[in-house]
């Protein structure tokens, strides 16, 4: 029956005609100068078809998502304190799901935090904001640190962050933070929507430097980062015993009408860690990896503004897993779904041993409304590393490097902007080398993933 009626609540939406609204989005609990309390309920359906995954070949997943959040602030002055709880739950999904901890946890604690804001700090107009507690955060482009915008339980972490802003714009951020790892994470307890309370994690600490400069140029932007991350292995947390140092550039110029836009971004990862997570790996690599992300657009002024990109990513791999260095980048915790397509049930994209071409283009059919297609190749950067988020992998570099080409598509519709939107998404992969040979894997020649989605909030 509850199945039946969360169903329900996904359809409604579309029952409901697109009509003028006020100038400010309706609330339950209207704000006031020093109090806001906003409520979120999203739905998603999700299906895939043609698992990727290694254990999980050929078979076929769905599961119906549903997360509600609710998001306290109260003000007084030039403080604050903001409470977020989040509740994710699934149906419809079984026992060869591969549901995680990122899409399903209940009762989550997701942000408690207070802030102070000091105008006029060491000179005039200059800010300096402080947070502290449990938080979300954001970094710049979102590929290093991210609050995910399409996984359902966002990751939080315990920490400081604070961010000094200069008069002409300029940004400098400084920050510590441990993250707070999603639980349960076996798939018995994710099935049963089994509530325990998250914990940070004591074995992961992130601290470091960002600064966003907006005027380089009259037409240039960049952001210049430092970020150390330390992990250690515990009984509860095994890792990798990654100590990295991430050294990090991105210059971009902003999408505007009639005009170019681009948007380059590389880290540099150098320190050591170990090749597994197996508490048997004791060895001590050095690691020296890199990413570098690129595109080019145009945006014209024309019917449905449409704006042409051409994409290119490089994750550099493993070269050779019986060396005693590790050249694998790590993600952080940054997001991919803009870059790389959907995750959730789907996500066999990630920044980490790849090397992917494309194209993208975006357009708005209507007001409210926006359109996007994307199409791209991917390949192994390295033949003898791991496809990341498969565990697939031939240590003999003899399966080759091609893995697919995606087709991916998306189309989001505020039918009452700032209170109901729709999204419907679909991506389809058809897979090639790699992917077909890698230990006689035999899995589907295609995979085949589509989404449904609304969102309130109230």
């Amino acid at each position: 029956m509850r199945h039946r009626f969360s169903a329900f609540l996904l359809l409604i939406p579309f029952a409901l005609p697109s009509f003028a609204q006020d100038s400010q989005p309706w609330r339950l609990i209207e704000s006031t100068d020093n109090t806001r309390v906003v409520f979120t309920h999203q739905l998603r359906f999700e299906n895939l078809d043609g698992q990727f995954r290694a254990g999980r070949l050929g078979s076929s997943d769905q599961v119906l998502l549903s997360r509600t959040t609710v998001t306290g602030e109260y003000r007084k002055e030039n403080s604050s304190v903001v409470l977020e709880v989040l509740d994710a739950r699934q149906a419809l999904a079984d026992s060869g799901s591969s549901l995680t901890s990122k899409v399903v946890n209940t009762a989550n604690l997701q942000q408690l935090y207070a802030t102070v804001n000091v105008s006029d700090f060491l000179q005039q107009k200059t800010t300096l904001d402080v947070k502290l507690g449990r938080q979300t955060v954001d970094l710049g482009s979102r590929r290093v640190i991210a609050r995910s915008t399409f996984s359902t339980v966002p990751t939080s972490f315990d920490g400081l962050n604070s961010a000094l802003t200069l008069e002409n714009g300029s940004r400098l951020q400084l920050f510590y933070l441990q993250p707070v790892p999603g639980i349960p994470n076996n798939l018995n307890d994710l099935l049963a929507n089994r509530t325990v309370r998250d914990r940070r994690s004591d074995a992961i600490e992130l601290w470091g430097a960002f600064s966003e400069l907006p005027a380089l140029t009259e037409w240039l932007r960049g952001d210049f980062y430092y970020i150390r991350l330390n992990e250690k292995d515990t009984r509860s947390q095994t890792g990798t015993n990654r100590r990295l140092n991430h050294y990090g550039v991105r210059l971009f110029h902003p999408t505007a009408a009639k005009q170019m836009d681009f948007d380059i971004e590389t880290v540099l990862q150098r320190g050591s860690s170990h090749a597994t997570a197996a508490s048997t790996d004791v060895r001590t690599l050095d690691h020296e990896a890199y990413f570098l992300h690129a595109e080019v657009g145009y945006s014209f002024a024309a019917a449905w503004n449409p704006r042409v990109q051409a994409l290119f990513d490089y994750a550099s791999g493993d070269e050779n897993p019986l060396d005693g260095s590790m050249e694998r980048i790590g993600d952080v915790y940054g997001e991919r779904r803009f870059d790389f397509g959907p995750t959730s049930l789907y996500g066999p994209f990630a920044r980490t041993n790849l090397v992917s071409a494309g194209y993208r283009i975006n357009a708005t059919p209507a007001a409210g409304m926006r359109l996007m297609v994307t199409h791209r190749e991917f390949r192994l950067a390295e033949s003898r590393d791991t496809w990341s988020g498969t565990g697939l992998r031939d240590s003999r570099g003899s399966s080759g490097r091609g893995l697919g080409q995606q087709l991916e598509a998306r189309l989001q519709w505020d039918v009452i902007p700032g209170n109901l939107t729709l999204e419907s998404g679909f991506a389809w992969v058809d897979w090639s080398d790699f992917a077909e040979r890698v230990g006689g894997a035999k899995m589907a020649s295609q995979t085949h993933y589509f989404y449904l989605q609304s969102q309130l909030t109230f």
